[in-house]
């Protein structure tokens, strides 16, 4: 083997090779020509060819068969695989013929067979009658009042009721103000012409009302003045 191809390797990019290491890239042998080359073998002037890869050849003829090798010690046993299904029972064989001899002693009773399988449920009995009531348990304590209820609906208006009795006739009220002067009546109609008097009289002239509150005041004042006069009687 020349010098260096101990150290033949597959070209990895990137890699700081050394000046001398051999690559291998695209099936060929390239030889670094400085340290630290860039590029790629086969397109950088930093790396050399050193051989091409060839065609394929044929594939030799088969080698003869080697001497059988030493028996390897036994391996671990495996886990005991589960127990299979059981057969189905064989026809029972005909029956031989009566023996003549003398009947034998009965033997031992052999040792008890192991205890079956548990069978499956029975289906659930009919539920018992009720049982009595047992007795009324102690008054527990009264709970906290619960929160008002919202208002019902208004219920209809009732009957009305008989009217009372009617109560005592109260104290009479202040006075109230005197109401509007109403409006003037019509003039009522002329009387009959009395007889001619022996003379004329006069009487003293009154104020004309300012209210209604003066009308009888000054109506009063005119009969006194009329009587005066002697034309009215006393």
């Amino acid at each position: 083997m020349g010098e260096g191809l101990q150290t033949v390797t597959t070209f990895v990019p990137g890699t700081p090779y050394a000046l001398g290491d051999f690559v291998t890239y695209n099936g060929s042998l390239y030889r670094a020509r400085i340290g630290n080359p860039t590029g790629t073998p086969g397109s950088s002037a930093d790396y050399e060819l050193v051989s091409v890869q060839g065609p394929t050849g044929p594939t030799g003829p088969q080698g003869i068969q080697g001497s059988t090798g030493p028996t390897g010690p036994t391996g671990v046993a495996g886990p005991t695989g589960s127990t299979g299904p059981v057969g189905i029972t064989g026809p029972t064989g005909p029956t031989g013929p009566a023996g003549t001899g003398a009947t034998g002693p009965t033997g031992p009773t052999g040792p008890t067979g192991p205890t079956g399988p548990q069978g499956a449920a029975g289906a659930e009995g009919a539920t018992g009658p009720t049982g009595p009531a047992g007795p009324q348990g102690a008054k527990g304590d009264t709970g906290d009042a619960g929160p008002a209820g919202p208002a019902g609906a208004k219920g209809d208006t009732g009957a009305e009721g008989p009217t009372g009795p009617t109560g005592p006739e109260g104290p009479a009220g202040a006075q109230g103000p005197a109401g509007a002067e109403g409006a003037t009546g019509p003039t009522g109609p002329t009387g009959p012409t009395g007889p001619a008097g022996g003379g004329f009289r006069s009487a003293s002239a009154v104020p004309d009302a300012t209210s209604t509150s003066d009308v009888v005041t000054a109506f009063n004042q005119l009969l006194a003045n009329l009587r005066a006069a002697g034309i009215i009687a006393e």
